[in-house]
Formats: structure tokens, C-alpha cells, sequence
């Protein structure tokens, strides 16, 4: 079924968009023509042009500048919407990933043990290639992870981490000790607590995920601050029903303090060789 055309301008004359497909806190994504090369894009249009605003989008922008890896979005263009008078809007263009959330997975039903296994070595394998250049995401969620089907004959759909919109360089202090920045149920003890944060912080949110994969229930819910304080005072549960081997490394990943996790690259030799025993 068609959609309905958007009243929206053209941008640097080439990108036209077409569609809503997705709406955060700063910005909202666009499904858009790109007119020159004939090619479905996605744009990232955020929604205020406050100098606060302009900033995140070229904080957004260095960050993923630096970044070339077949498991992250890829940015292909960017510039400002002039075309409000006095609301610049910045915008990123970027690849338009084709497929299935890990969220809409888990929502739909249970997960097969094969498919979470390749969902944490590509998530793992992609957080390795970004830790290494000292940059933290800060948002690792099973929205913020895509299974892209690539539709070549044998293949499997692999999985991909989108939005860099809050990533920061390792190290990073929180401005506000009372503003924690990422989605809720995911956080990891220091960004709840708004402490200094390292790259422990992302493989800490990949084990929440991970385990709700297994679960299909999140390890902390409740509404923001009850889940936030939980998560301070006590490890997750890992339930029996998890297989042992991802048991194990799961309790190692969430466990509350950051030096005591295993690095992206320590994940990811333990998955390769779970996967590869059978164990899982």
C-alpha cells in the first residue's frame, strides 16, 4: 500500500523524504530518494536547530566519520535544512538498512539459541572494531540493533548497530549528575548513576540484551528510576533456562562493576568458540 507523500523539502537537492520510520527524543528518520543515484536512503533529521542541537548532530557526525565496519551504518552525506526561516534543522543522510529489529524479534516471540548467537558475535564483533578507537555508544538496545537480510541465496540476515546519536569517547564525564543519557531498561550501572564511563558501559547493555533474547523479558523493568536503582544494588538474574555457557558469560558482562567485564574482544572470542563447541 502506498504511502502518503510528505509535505517535506528537498534536501541539498538530491534528498527527497518520503516516509516517517522512526521518532526519537532529538531527532525523527526518514525514509528518502536519493535523486541523483536512484537509491532509497535514510535520513536523520533532528528536531530543533538550537546551537545545542546543531552541536549533537556534528558531535553524531565526527563519531561516525571515523567509523568504516560492515557491522554499522554507514554515513553517506550530510548538511542543514535552511528551509525554515530561523530553524536551521541538521541532518545525516545514511545507508537505509533493510530488516527486522532485534526489539520487534523479541516482541514477537522466542528466539532461536542459533540466531542470538550470531546477533551477539556481530554486535560483539562491531563494538571490538569501535572500542578499539576509544569511542562508547552508549545506547546498545534491542531497538538499536538491526538484522539486515541481505537476499543472496545461503545467506542469513546479520546483524547491525544503528545510532550513534549520544556516542562519546571513552572516558567521558556526564555534564548533569542528575540526567542519564541512553534508554532505560539498558543502562549500565555508571551511566544510571551518571558516573565516568568506559567502553565497559556497552558490553554491560549487550548482556541485558542478550539475555532477554534467551528470556524475552527484560532483566530490570519497571518504570525509569526503580529500574535504574535496581540495577545499582544487584546483578540480573540469569535464569537456568539460559544455556550454561551463555550463563556464564552473561554473569560476567552485567556484572555491576565495569573492571570487572570482559572486553568487546573478550566477548567476542568466547561466543566464536561457543559456537563453535555446540555448546549453545
Amino acid at each position: 500500500m502506498p504511502h502518503t507523500p510528505l509535505n517535506a523539502p528537498l534536501l541539498l537537492e538530491r534528498y527527497q523524504p518520503e516516509e516517517l520510520i522512526g521518532r526519537g527524543g532529538s531527532a525523527s528518520v526518514y525514509r528518502a530518494r536519493d535523486l541523483l543515484l536512484g537509491r532509497d536512503v535514510a535520513v536523520k533529521i533532528f528536531l530543533g536547530g538550537a546551537e545545542a542541537e546543531l552541536e549533537r548532530a556534528r558531535d553524531e557526525l565526527r563519531v561516525l566519520a571515523q567509523l568504516g565496519h560492515h557491522g554499522i551504518v554507514a554515513v553517506l552525506d550530510a548538511g542543514i535544512d535552511q528551509s525554515a526561516e530561523g530553524d536551521p534543522r541538521p541532518f545525516l543522510v545514511m545507508e537505509l538498512m533493510q530488516g527486522d529489529s532485534v526489539r520487534r524479534l523479541i516482541d514477537d516471540g522466542e528466539l532461536p539459541i542459533e540466531l542470538i548467537g550470531g546477533i551477539a558475535f556481530e554486535v560483539a564483533e562491531a563494538l571490538e572494531y569501535v572500542h578499539r578507537r576509544g569511542v562508547i555508544h552508549r545506547d546498545i538496545s534491542p531497538s538499536n540493533i538491526v538484522l539486515v537480510d541481505y537476499g543472496s541465496r545461503g545467506s542469513r540476515p546479520r546483524a547491525r548497530l544503528t545510532d550513534f546519536g549520544i556516542a562519546v569517547q571513552s572516558g567521558w564525564m556526564p555534564p548533569d549528575p542528575d540526567v542519564a543519557e541512553g534508554t532505560a531498561a539498558y543502562l549500565s550501572p555508571e551511566q544510571a548513576l551518571c558516573y565516568r564511563l568506559t567502553t565497559a558501559a556497552d558490553i554491560y547493555s549487550l548482556g541485558l540484551v542478550l539475555l532477554e533474547c534467551f528470556t524475552g523479558t527484560r532483566a530490570f523493568p519497571g518504570d525509569p528510576e526503580t529500574s535504574a536503582v535496581t540495577r545499582t544494588e544487584a546483578n540480573p538474574e540469569i535464569p537456568k533456562s539460559v544455556p550454561r555457557a551463555w550463563r556464564s558469560l552473561l554473569s560476567r558482562m552485567t556484572r555491576r562493576e565495569a573492571a570487572e567485564r570482559p572486553t568487546a574482544a573478550a566477548v567476542l572470542e568466547e561466543v566464536r568458540q561457543i559456537l563453535r563447541s555446540g555448546r549453545h
